[in-house]
C-alpha cells in the first residue's frame, strides 16, 4: 500500500493530507486554501488566524516565506505573521 504524503498546517504545523481547494486542518481547525498544484497555501485575509509560518500578503491572502518582499502571485503587500 503506497504511503500517503501530508503537508504542514501554516497555522500549527499539523499534518493535512494534500489536495487542492479548501482544506481543514484537523489539529487546529483552521481552514485554508491550496492551489491546483498544491505549490501555494491561501489564507482569509478576512480571518487570519495567528501564527502563520511565513508572511501573508494583504490583497490575496497568499503565505509566503519571510524573506520574500512582494508576492509571488500578485505583486502586493507582505505582512509579517511574527510576534
Amino acid at each position: 500500500m503506497p504511503q500517503k504524503r501530508f503537508i504542514e498546517c501554516p497555522f500549527c504545523s499539523g499534518l493535512v493530507e494534500p489536495r487542492p481547494g479548501r482544506l481543514k486542518c484537523p489539529e487546529c481547525h483552521a481552514g485554508f486554501v491550496y492551489d491546483e498544484e498544491l505549490q501555494n497555501i491561501f489564507v482569509d485575509t478576512k480571518d487570519v488566524r495567528l501564527p502563520i509560518h511565513g508572511t501573508v500578503c494583504t490583497r490575496c491572502g497568499m503565505v509566503q516565506s519571510e524573506k520574500v518582499r512582494r508576492c509571488g502571485h500578485c505583486g502586493g503587500e507582505l505582512v509579517s505573521t511574527k510576534q
